[in-house]
């Protein structure tokens, strides 16, 4: 009779493990340190742009903070973190050598703020194309995230 109990509750017991498991694993971020890129894309081209930005949140789910060291991306000669800012009522961009983010915290790039110019461009970037960016972190973390091709970003009118 016991051995017939085991076996009802044998299938519940895996489903639980699993279930536990699956739990534990999603606070944990990516096997990176608990750095997380989210919801990444890129501003598709039209003919002749040499430049694109690209976008995302960046969430930092490990004990330490950290700080965006190098961008590459293999579209462009060169990427790098800037911000928009209004000076004397005009937008300007500013390159950024440093940002930090800290535990538990998250930094959305998006137009109008923090975003990833891509520059000399080595060809067109097409909508719903997916494009490579590889950020390495001040912990040693270098990660790839594909970014989505869109014609139209949220708030793009504000940025380049």
């Amino acid at each position: 009779m016991l051995n017939n109990v085991m076996l009802l509750f044998r299938p519940v017991a895996l489903v639980l493990l699993l279930a536990v498991s699956m739990v534990s694993g999603a606070h944990t971020g990516k096997e990176t340190g608990g750095i997380e890129l989210l919801n990444a894309s890129a501003r598709a081209t039209l003919p002749g742009m040499s430049s694109s930005a690209a976008y995302m949140t960046i969430r930092n789910g490990s004990s330490e903070p950290v700080q965006i060291r190098v961008l590459e991306s293999p579209v462009a000669m060169r990427s790098e973190l800037h911000t928009t800012e209004m000076n004397n009522g005009m937008m300007s961009m500013r390159r950024i050598d440093n940002l930090q983010i800290n535990p538990g915290e998250s930094v959305q790039l998006k137009p109008g703020g923090y975003h990833i110019m891509l520059m000399g461009l080595k060809q067109p970037i097409a909508a719903n194309s997916e494009i490579p960016i590889i950020i390495t972190f001040s912990n040693g973390e270098r990660m790839t995230v594909m970014a989505r091709a869109v014609d139209e970003v949220e708030g793009q009118h504000m940025a380049h």
